[in-house]
């Protein structure tokens, strides 16, 4: 497979992996649940962004080429560094109350600062990631190299991730009555945890060496 065509596969992989997130995330809280579309272009696109980044960083850890799995890890951070912008946008009580103390409003709660600092240590390691994507050394008749700067830099910011939603919204996930409001559809929360386990365990079997 000649490396254009490679490159223009991660591409369609990953349309198809935001489309995925970004429909299923209109469909449990907009067609199903409470929201109405005013709440499309921050509050749905952040959970279709968070869960679509996460699937596209883990998928980026799986490709055997390096070339596609740079393009997918750069697509990846740039989903996720649009999320945690958003996020901090719509970190209030108004649209994530649950984060926030019932009797007062206005402190967060222990699990949502556990979350939080997940997805803070989270980012730091995609920060390192990026670094080590930036950072090049040509040495002569040799072709470009990309030394690590966080071994197994991915896999940390999967455990990361994981830890980030199930703080979030593990309470929900083992109660399906809880999922009545949106037509008994799962928690993103939850599938973003499988996606990120999946992809965990899978890139530990196949990392390149």
């Amino acid at each position: 497979m000649g490396k254009q065509i490679e490159n223009d596969f991660v591409l369609k992989y990953v349309a198809m992996i935001f489309a995925t997130c970004f429909v299923y995330s209109n469909l449990r809280y907009v067609v199903f649940g409470p929201e109405d579309g005013t709440h499309v272009p921050l509050f749905i696109m952040n959970k279709a962004l968070s869960w679509s980044g996460l699937a596209t960083i883990g998928l980026s850890k799986v490709l055997r080429q390096d070339e596609t799995s740079r393009i997918a890890g750069l697509l990846g951070a740039l989903m996720i560094g649009m999320h945690v912008v958003i996020s901090f946008i719509v970190l209030r009580p108004e649209y994530l109350g649950k984060f926030f103390s019932s009797a007062d409003g206005m402190r967060m709660t222990w699990k949502g600062e556990v979350s939080i600092l997940a997805g803070v240590l989270g980012l730091a390691c995609l920060t390192c990631l990026l670094w080590n994507t930036a950072t090049v050394y040509k040495k002569a008749n040799q072709s470009i190299r990309i030394r690590s700067v966080l071994p197994r830099g991915v896999d940390i910011l999967l455990f990361c991730a994981t830890l980030h939603v199930a703080f979030m919204g593990w309470d929900e996930w083992f109660e399906p009555t809880k999922w009545a409001d949106f037509g008994y559809l799962p928690p993103i929360t939850m599938l973003s945890f499988l996606t990120g386990v999946i992809f965990l365990f899978t890139s530990c079997s196949s990392s390149k060496t």
